[in-house]
């Protein structure tokens, strides 16, 4: 096993450490969910979506799916609440 130096440790970028993590980012009223696995529940005021071992439920009013992929949605609307859960 190859031993790493402090330096080494300090080189790494944070994209390095958190690829394949799941990633959540709030602008306005959007919220960007990287690594979601699935939706769970969907309703104009609850979205409950999985990242494999949580889950990430919205509440509010008005609430929507814009934009899906296999990597990830935005959930749009007027977000009151997240709640995670495992």
């Amino acid at each position: 096993m190859k031993k790493i130096s402090i330096k080494e440790k300090l080189s790494v970028s944070p994209k390095e450490l958190l690829f394949g993590e799941p990633r959540i980012e709030m602008s306005g009223n959007e919220c960007l969910v990287d690594g979601m696995q699935s939706i769970i529940e969907y309703s104009d005021t609850k979205i409950t979506v999985s990242l494999g071992s949580q889950q990430i439920t919205f509440l509010g009013d008005g609430l929507r799916i814009n934009s899906f992929t296999g990597e990830g949605a935005v959930v749009e609307g007027n977000i009151i609440s997240m709640e995670f859960s495992q």
